[in-house]
């Protein structure tokens, strides 16, 4: 399934490194939104940032536990607040939902550029190619619903079963030829392993998002036809 990535491409480099933090909630404080907006949940968003740099930490704590507490949330929306939670009020979630896993996100590098595919726990989907193509899946229908839930399970079974480096920021995407980024996002942070795809791919862990997540390329790919 890893030759699933394998598909035409036309430029070397990933030219998409802001949609990059946007699929993994990793958005700066000044862009989650930008401006003042009053739309639910971003007017909290604004109104938290507000408190924010004001260093009114406990108005700020206040506000983003109210946005991680809502319910139906686009998954990104409290990856961000649990980032600037952390990074920003020094506050981690606790350990019995801090593995909780809001989005999985795979990069290959092909010979010819990097292929992305990223899976929402709310059965979103997001595919991006360095040639520009892609495909947005904001769950119309179920049919690509199990595809979506194989990555987001085999990424959690990965995050509870061994010890993947976390950190705060999304980490450059892979560099080298046939080499694999997989980015778990959670309430913690950023679960990430990085390696070649043959050695990923058979991997107890990694391999199943390795193979998931191709499937579920194939299945947003299908759209296209």
């Amino acid at each position: 399934m890893f030759n699933l990535f394998k598909k035409k491409e036309s430029k070397p480099e990933n030219p998409f490194p802001n949609l990059r933090t946007h699929f993994m909630g990793n958005v700066p404080l000044n862009e989650w939104p930008k401006g003042e907006m009053s739309e639910h949940p971003w007017s909290l968003f604004a109104a938290a940032r507000k408190h924010v740099l004001a260093k009114n930490n406990s108005e700020a704590e206040k506000i983003y536990r109210q946005i991680i507490e809502a319910p139906g949330l686009e998954p990104r929306h409290y990856m961000q607040a649990w980032m600037f939670m952390r990074y920003f009020l020094k506050i981690q979630p606790p350990a019995e939902i801090s593995k909780q896993v809001y989005g999985v996100m795979v990069e290959v590098f092909t010979p010819t550029g990097i292929m992305l595919v990223v899976a929402y726990a709310d059965h979103k989907a997001r595919s991006l190619h360095s040639s520009g193509g892609g495909v947005i899946w904001e769950k119309p229908n179920d049919s690509l619903n199990e595809k979506v839930e194989a990555v987001i399970k085999a990424g959690e079974n990965a995050v509870k079963s061994i010890p993947l480096v976390v950190v705060d920021v999304v980490p450059k995407p892979p560099a080298q030829v046939d080499h694999i980024l997989i980015c778990i996002a959670t309430p913690a942070g950023i679960y990430h392993g990085l390696g070649t795809g043959q050695f990923l791919s058979n991997d107890p862990y990694a391999g199943p998002i390795v193979t998931s997540s191709g499937q579920l390329l194939q299945g947003l790919e299908s759209l296209k036809k």
